[in-house]
């Protein structure tokens, strides 16, 4: 997917409004759009105003496009942060080779370790990916590109071991790299077995302690179709790092010389830890060292103090009514129900929003809060977000798991119109988006009492939106897609609704635990959060919460009687 944070969106909403477009993506160049040196001073006091972030016009012009102003900006904010932490906050950023024989594991990738530990034949925290290629692929190339891409990233070279009970990232040393190859133009249907294969190859238990935390697997379908199958642990991966997997590997498949591993051979000593010049290269076990050594003393009372201020003490998840009661144990079985934003009203959230200063992002969660409070009853609603994690410049191109949840929570007293609770909701995010820092599992063990924790503390519901995908480059092949889609029978939460881009629409997608929900409410939900959506702009000045799709019912049935306490 093209990823943007919050910074990014931040970026593309002044964009279009100080140049009067639309469609701005990370490789929109301000030139290009029509930005000229008067109109980059406005967006330079935009961005200290909104942002809090000091940027000299003559360093956007240089940057040029989206995603460089972004990298611009954020080197500004971590400056402006490390300037309000105590003397004792440790080192800037993370250096690189700055590490022991045995690094700790980062704190996403313990959360990860210790639920793989809990339940070794799990697939739940699998990533599966496919790569659809048509064109004269060279199976040679794309074979040395995978090698010199996993010596480049140790991250994807790395197993968890124990010492004492305490886990370790173990690097192994760069080697080939196996890529299995299957030719099933013979099979009676090429397309159903490689659904098949795919599966299976998704379906794949890792041995953290031991094995590699990706496998991969290449079908041929037809004379010039391809699928390259990617399964990765998400130990070693995230949403951004997938996109940059496969840019990179697009890369090198284009540098590769046909018939020579030259190129792995480089890629393998960048791997190992320098570069041609011998300077060391930032590897994610540089992070993790770092992160471990940044949140502790000041920062992390900081960072503890704010999410108690925003969250109290022992907060609550949303209770929102189920089909079921609530088993005594999580089976993490689910499916997902679906439905389209046409064109036409998501145009209109993205005006709306603009008009606003809130992105389509802040549109869609507001409708989703407003939604889920008219539902469950209440005007607190803490939801869920994924966050990039990569609030500096140096992180933005590291491979490896970053991302971290952070609640958001918005309050609906006071009777807002949806004017209001847009407001709101575009002050909790960018809140958050500030202090994404404190990983997700200290949050809860600063904040929820032990006798009042779950598998799910703080939040059940998360919500997640998505720029739209953007295929990466292969040389010489026709055309290259991603599907990131992975199976549909299994639920991290109790509800998460992705919100991804879609054209000039946008593609709902909500997936729902089987345990607590049968088909009919999802279905029904998704219906009501589109009716919620165009009432909420249509009359954008009412009470929200006396909007009619927000008053949500299953019709018909004796639903919603079984809530959590």
């Amino acid at each position: 997917m093209t990823v943007m944070g919050f910074v990014e969106e931040e970026l593309a909403q002044m964009w279009a409004e100080i140049l009067d477009v639309t469609g701005v993506t990370l490789a929109s160049d301000w030139r290009a759009l029509g930005g000229r040196p008067e109109a980059v001073r406005v967006l330079a006091g935009r961005i200290d105003e909104e942002l809090g972030a000091r940027v000299e016009p003559e360093g956007l012009l240089a940057a040029a496009t989206l995603e460089g102003m972004a990298r611009l900006v954020r080197g500004a904010m971590a400056a402006r942060n490390a300037a309000a932490e105590p003397a004792t906050a440790g080192p800037a950023g993370p250096q690189a080779g700055s590490r022991p024989e045995r690094p700790a594991l980062s704190f996403a990738q313990q959360r990860l370790w210790f639920m793989q530990e809990i339940d070794p034949d799990t697939t739940l925290y699998n990533v599966p990916t496919v790569l659809r290629l048509r064109g004269d692929l060279d199976r040679g190339r794309l074979g040395r590109a995978l090698t010199a891409l996993v010596a480049r990233h140790e991250v994807l070279r790395t197993a968890y071991r124990t010492a004492s009970g305490v886990p370790h990232q173990a690097v192994a040393a760069p080697g080939e790299f196996a890529l299995p190859y299957t030719d099933l133009t013979g099979a009676a249907d090429p397309a159903a077995e490689a659904t098949r294969v795919t599966a299976a190859v998704g379906a794949h238990v890792f041995d953290l302690a031991a094995g590699l935390p990706l496998r991969a697997h290449l079908l041929r379908l037809g004379g010039d179709e391809h699928h390259l199958v990617v399964t990765f642990h998400h130990i070693a991966i995230d949403g951004w790092s997938v996109e940059i997997f496969f840019r990179q590997l697009g890369e090198l498949y284009g540098d590769a010389d046909e018939g020579a591993d030259e190129g792995a051979d480089e890629d393998a000593d960048v791997g190992a830890g320098a570069v041609a010049g011998g300077a060391p290269v930032l590897q994610y076990a540089d992070y993790a060292v770092w992160q471990r050594d940044r949140l502790q003393g000041d920062v992390l009372d900081a960072l503890t103090a704010h999410w108690r201020a925003v969250l109290g003490d022992d907060p609550q998840a949303l209770a929102v009514p189920t089909d079921h009661p609530r088993p005594r144990h999580r089976s993490f079985r689910g499916a997902v129900a679906t439905r389209e934003l046409g064109p036409e009203l998501t145009l209109r959230l993205r005006e709306f929003g603009r008009a606003e200063r809130g992105t389509l992002n802040m549109t869609l969660l507001a409708g989703f809060q407003a939604l889920l409070a008219g539902w469950s009853g209440t005007d607190d609603v803490t939801v869920g977000i994924p966050v990039a994690g990569r609030t500096r410049p140096e992180l933005q191109e590291l491979l490896g798991c970053l991302i971290n949840m952070v609640p958001v929570r918005v309050g609906l007293g006071g009777d807002p119109a949806f004017r209001g609770l847009l407001a709101r909701t575009r002050t909790a995010l960018l809140d958050a988006s500030a202090h994404q820092e404190l990983p997700f599992d200290k949050l809860v063990e600063a904040l929820v009492s032990r006798r009042s924790r779950d598998f799910l503390p703080v939040f059940r519901v998360m919500f997640s939106f998505l720029k739209e995908q953007s295929a990466p480059v292969f040389a010489g092949l026709e055309h290259c897609s991603l599907d990131l889609t992975g199976p549909q029978d299994t639920a991290k939460y109790d509800l998460s609704l992705y919100a991804q881009e879609s054209g000039a629409g946008v593609a709902l997608t909500l997936e729902y635990d089987t345990d607590l929900f049968g088909p009919e409410t999802p279905a029904a939900l998704l219906a009501a959060y589109e009716q919620t959506l165009h009432d909420a702009i249509t009359f954008p000045d009412r009470p929200v919460l006396d909007l009619p799709a927000v008053r949500f019912r299953v019709s018909g049935t004796e639903r919603n009687t079984h809530r959590d306490r």
